[in-house]
């Protein structure tokens, strides 16, 4: 009888702990970094782009407005850095899938409220000047994974 108690009172603590394990991986959700963009090119940026031989980038550089004990770390524009994406774009795809890698997470706590902003933008890589004229998206990165933006690009 000793045994049988022994053995179920051990059942029971294994199965209570599993699920305490598991229900403290459930209560904190892991902070999420991606999000997806829409591009879209007039065929006048398309074909300058084809004919640098050189596909555009789209830059997301990550900040937000620093905790009181961090302001004198804080950037000329008075912000906390949280890092910067970029990715290389087809002018034919007109989703881009941003995975938040530059995201620098060891950061967001030094951010109010740990609010982040993302800045994007798009470009040509071409060694000359810009040969894009794009709009620029400035948001809530929480506000950019509800709604993906779209960013309009023409030749410069």
């Amino acid at each position: 009888m000793t045994i049988v108690t022994d053995m179920t009172r051990t059942i029971r603590l294994a199965a209570a702990c599993t699920l305490f394990a598991a229900l403290a991986a459930c209560s904190a959700p892991k902070f999420k970094t991606d999000y997806a963009v829409n591009v879209t090119f007039t065929p006048a940026a398309a074909a300058k782009l084809k004919a640098d031989g050189q596909p555009a980038q789209l830059e997301a550089y990550y900040y937000g407005a620093p905790i009181d004990a961090v302001k004198e770390k804080a950037n000329e524009q008075g912000q906390v850095e949280l890092g910067l994406d970029q990715v290389s774009i087809d002018p034919s795809t007109p989703t881009v899938t941003v995975k938040g890698d530059g995201f620098d997470l060891a950061h967001r706590d030094k951010v109010v409220d740990g609010k982040v902003t993302v800045e994007l933008r798009v470009y040509s890589q071409a060694a000359a000047p810009n040969d894009l004229k794009c709009t620029t998206v400035t948001a809530a990165l929480s506000d950019i994974q509800a709604k993906s933006p779209t960013i309009s690009c023409d030749a410069a």
